[in-house]
Order: structure tokens, then sequence, then C-alpha cells
């Protein structure tokens, strides 16, 4: 916990990273010193705009299996630049930190490894908590706490719905809640699992949430509750949709309980879509193609394919009232811990 006194506490909110040591098939440059580029220059608004912490809402890693030398590389630039800005890193775990959505696996990954070395506070271990006086004439202390819940087999589900609420903020303390959700203004063409914001329940002032590469950017409801979503840091396809995003990340500025705004700023060292990223082997199909070759590709990637097919059997027996909550949760849970044992015999 800190005190602090200016004229508002400023985090800076990132999307997702995926970091990777190998190139997607879809990047003509290297995609690792892009990624790491644009991670110092956050790093840097960080310290230019007297934010107290960074936060990344998952994905740190691009698989749980990402090789040592992404390991090594991401830690080490992560331990230097906390020291050398003087800023925390605040996280999640998201669907690709994770063996199958199997968060009993997370210390054994990557991301759990960051978290183990002090490179990044993993916020659904440990809240981060800290007060600040404003300068608004009262001197009256403002206390902020930020959570965060990671991503597992119920994200995006009527099961998943409590992940957007903590319980554990009074009345007077800024609550800013992180999610690694498919939280989305309205809903997708596609049937893929999704959260509407409007819909959402929180007991939080903020929701912060990663896993929509596309990003919302900056919604606040009628209710006064704001979402934030400023898309991902990386740009993994040539789609038609990452050839037009801008990258970029959210300032998030909090003066009081009532009282807090975000904007958005470019990155300026997100190099032109068109200099990184090949599209010749995309336009030669139709649109409906290259959609289908990118879903089936990420599917691919995350090895979620099979998992996902039985999954949603358990699913449609449960919704016919063959199973009970209990026994639905458990077969999902021995699923995701059978795939990732199968996981790791493969590697």
């Amino acid at each position: 916990m800190s005190n602090m006194y200016h004229d508002g506490l400023k985090i800076v909110v990132t999307g997702d990273l995926h970091f990777r040591s190998e190139n997607p098939r879809s990047r003509k440059d290297a995609f690792e010193d892009a990624m790491l580029s644009k991670l110092l220059e956050v790093f840097q608004l960080a310290q230019e705009h007297g934010a107290e912490a960074i936060i990344i809402p998952g994905d740190i890693f691009d698989t749980a299996n990402v090789g040592l030398k992404a390991i090594a590389k991401l830690g080490y630039c992560l331990n230097t630049w906390i020291d050398e800005f003087n800023v925390q890193v605040l996280t999640i775990s998201g669907n690709h930190d994770l063996p199958a959505g199997n968060k009993a696996a997370l210390e054994r990954t990557p991301y759990g490894l960051l978290s183990k070395l002090g490179f990044i506070h993993d916020l659904e271990e440990e809240n981060f908590e800290t007060h600040f006086n404003i300068n608004f004439g009262d001197m009256k202390d403002v206390y902020l706490t930020v959570s965060g819940c990671g991503f597992d087999f119920q994200t995006d589900t009527s099961e998943g719905v409590k992940q957007y609420s903590t319980d554990r903020y009074d009345e007077d303390t800024v609550g800013i809640h992180v999610v690694h959700s498919m939280l989305m203004a309205t809903p997708p063409i596609t049937g893929m699992r999704h959260a509407i914001i409007d819909e959402v329940e929180t007991d939080a002032d903020i929701i912060i949430s990663g896993h929509y590469h596309d990003g919302f950017g900056v919604i606040r409801r009628k209710n006064g509750k704001l979402f934030i979503n400023p898309g991902a840091l990386c740009r993994l396809s040539a789609s038609e949709a990452e050839m037009k995003r801008t990258i970029q990340v959210a300032l998030l500025t909090v003066r009081s309980k009532t009282d807090f705004e975000a904007e958005l700023i470019p990155l300026q060292s997100a190099r032109p879509a068109d200099e990184v990223l090949d599209r010749e082997a995309i336009v030669e199909k139709k649109e409906h193609e290259n959609w289908l070759e990118t879903f089936f590709e990420s599917l691919q990637q995350d090895g979620e394919a099979k998992f996902l097919e039985v999954q949603e059997i358990v699913e449609n027996m449960a919704n016919l009232e063959t199973l009970s909550p209990g026994v639905k949760d458990e077969a999902l849970r021995r699923i995701s811990e059978a795939r990732e044992k199968l996981g790791r015999v493969a590697v």
C-alpha cells in the first residue's frame, strides 16, 4: 500500500501481449522485438504521466508451453523496467497463459514463474491496494483497490457471471476489477461466447478487460461504471480488422469514488499494419474463408478444438437437466486436467 498526494492516481492499461519468440505466420517483421518495443513505450508512458501501475489483463504469453528463450527475455525486461521506471505490473491470467483453462496448473506455467519471481503482480492471488490525498481542498484520503479474476472454463458462460464481482469493496473504496472476458458492446455475428457490457452486474466502479483483441476503447454506462479495453498490444493475424486497428493503451485517472476517466493513447512504436502484416495469403480468398482460416488457426494454436467439443457436450447434457451443476463443474475440471496432462506428454 502506498500513500500519494497529487491531482489523481494514474494507471496505464494495455491489452493482451501474447509474447513469443517465434513469428506468427502473418508477421513480416521480428515479432518479439516489436512487442518489446511497444512494451517499453508503455513503461515510458507510465513514467511520463506519473502512473503508479500498468495493468495487463491476461495473455501475457501466447501459450503455456512457450519456450525458455521467451520467458527469460520477457522476465529480464520486466524486471529491468519495473526498477528503472518505478512502476508495478498488475496482471491476471488469460486463456493462453493456462493449459486448458485449468487454474490449478497456473504455478507450473511461464505466467506462474513470472509471478513467483515478483516480475508481475497476480491480482487473483492478492489485491493491489493504495490510497492518496487529492488536492481539491478538503484533503480527504481516497482508497483504491484493484482486484482480478483470470480466465477459466466458466468465463463468458451463465455460471461465470460472478467473475465480474468481488464483494470486497466498501462504499468509500474505488474498485477496479480486471477480467479476461470476451466483453463487448454488442453481440458478435458469430456464436462465440461473450458478455455484453450493459448486462454485466458488478460491484466494481471500473472494469478492465482483455481477451477481445479488437477492443472497445472506453465506455461509460448510464450508472457511471467505466469499462476499458484498448485492444490487444499485439497483431497476430492479417485480418481486415487487424489491418485497420490502432495499437493503443488507455490512461486511467482516478480522483474519487465518483470522479474517474480514461483516455486512449496510440503507441508511436507500433509500425503501420501494412509494414508488419502479410495479406498476400489472405486476399486470395473470400472474406468468409478468411474468417474461418483465422478462427481455426487460433483454435489450433490454443489446442482448444477437442476440448471445446467435449465441453459443449457436457454443457448440453447439463442444459437437459440430466446433470447437476456440481457434476457439470467437476466434469469440466477433469477435462481441463486431462488435457493438460496430454499437452505435457506431447511436449
